[in-house]
């Protein structure tokens, strides 16, 4: 994620925790996420490898981010921050969960730059649950990137379900996997080697208007840093 991006939904994200700690409200919703997001995982581990299971897993968090996406905390711990549609909808939950878990196997590594390998994956494997677990049929993001990384993924997956997981038998983190590797165990040609290989942010066309999503931003985290002070006055 562009770092004036992922600067500003770690704001939101603060916020979020900071609005927990105020309101005492019940945590029901969010461990039963926690539930699944679990469930999911032991899905994943199967299919693509273990994850670092000396990471924590907290609750997910519902915040005012534009952008679901997980974090790394002191102590090892890891909590995947969603936002508000997963709120109002137990299907967007689910299939934000599923993307993001892909991306908690190596906790350590987060943040940095991703791949089209490892969002195409987070992709597949979410359209994969959501379809099996919900019945829910999605044919495309909506994005051209998330699609183009997708179809490049079910390439590589199409002979061997499995291949991640021996990938990941070479090198644990899907963000270091690179071309000479994919093609060594996978199989696959070079150009799609490369393609996979790519960061995936760059791959944007148009390339995302940073300045007006952190300015969006800005706005949402000023209007929740209001609402926290008029709410710890209030209580105060």
């Amino acid at each position: 994620m562009p770092a004036a991006i992922m600067f500003m939904e770690g704001l939101l994200s603060l916020e979020a925790e900071a609005k927990s700690l105020l309101s005492g409200k019940n945590r029901a919703y969010e461990l039963v996420l926690k539930e699944e997001l679990l469930k999911i995982l032991e899905e994943i581990e199967l299919l693509y490898g273990p994850r670092d299971r000396s990471y924590e897993i907290l609750a997910p968090r519902i915040t005012e981010c534009s952008l679901a996406h997980p974090a790394v905390y002191p102590l090892r711990k890891v909590r995947i921050y969603l936002t508000q549609g997963a709120l109002t909808s137990r299907f967007t939950a689910a299939y934000l969960l599923a993307h993001e878990a892909v991306h908690v196997l190596s906790p350590a590594d987060i943040g940095r730059a991703d791949t089209l390998l490892e969002e195409g994956l987070a992709t597949y494997f979410s359209f994969r649950y959501m379809k099996r677990v919900y019945g829910v049929r999605h044919e495309t993001t909506g994005y051209r990137v998330y699609d183009q990384a997708l179809r490049a993924v079910s390439k590589l997956l199409a002979k061997n379900e499995f291949v991640i997981k021996e990938l990941r038998t070479h090198q644990p983190v899907i963000t270091k996997i690179d071309e000479k590797l994919l093609v060594e165990v996978a199989g696959i040609d070079g150009e799609l080697a490369k393609f996979l290989c790519k960061d995936f942010w760059s791959c944007w066309d148009p390339p995302i208007p940073l300045k007006a999503r952190a300015t969006k931003n800005a706005r949402l985290f000023a209007r929740g840093l209001q609402s926290l002070w008029e709410q710890w006055t209030t209580e105060a």
